[in-house]
């Protein structure tokens, strides 16, 4: 009960600064970095985690208090003319559409704290299930999850998202139980591979 009563707190919060501060992929383009970060190695399927700009993202930061500094993630997908795109679920307090939606890996970047960005791989999927799946829930139109219910596959938050993949196609539960899970769920090693992505040497701290 004191998780769910948190969970209801952090939407109340977050959706008060929501109706402010747009936070999706047409957010007004903060960077163009595309130098810092290469599409080599990346495949369908691949979770990519953030933090964006503005309050609205510290305060899930700082709400989560998690090891990494992260406020959304999205997951891969490369359709046959080799684009690359980012599915994600955003709320539309926050975007011009609710739930489910994609755009490109250089709009998400856009608005992406460069130093924030990582990219991992689920190991299991050497099929790029996550990726087929991810779209076909795009393509189904699913809504944004505003009571944060991991329970409830018929709506979904951002990292409910993958969660819910991982559990349905492979049996693995990432969450353990936590109705709020943190984004550094995707960072375990017996789970996810890390994916070469930024080039850190081009980073201006």
């Amino acid at each position: 009960m004191a998780g769910r009563l948190q969970a209801q707190i952090i939407c109340f919060l977050l959706l008060s600064c929501f109706q402010f501060l747009p936070e999706s992929c047409h957010s007004p383009t903060k960077i163009e970095n595309s130098d810092t970060y290469i599409t080599n190695y990346l495949r369908s399927g691949d979770i990519i985690l953030r933090k964006s700009y503005g309050l609205v993202s510290n305060i899930i930061a700082a709400k989560l208090n998690d090891t990494i500094d992260v406020s959304h993630c999205g997951i891969i997908y490369i359709d046959a003319n080799h684009t690359v795109y980012v599915i994600h679920s955003l709320s539309k307090a926050v975007s011009e559409k609710d739930g489910m939606q994609s755009c490109t890996l250089k709009k998400f970047m856009a608005d992406s704290r460069i130093e924030t960005v990582q990219v991992v791989r689920f190991k299991k999927d050497s099929a790029q299930i996550i990726g087929k799946w991810a779209h076909y829930y795009l393509l189904k139109q699913i809504p944004f999850d505003n009571n944060y219910d991991l329970k409830d596959s018929s709506s979904f938050f951002c990292t409910e998202l993958p969660i819910h993949i991982i559990n349905k196609q492979f049996g693995i539960n990432l969450s353990s139980g936590n109705e709020f899970p943190k984004f550094s769920i995707f960072l375990n090693t017996k789970y996810f591979d890390k994916v070469f992505f930024i080039k850190k040497a081009n980073l201006n701290h």
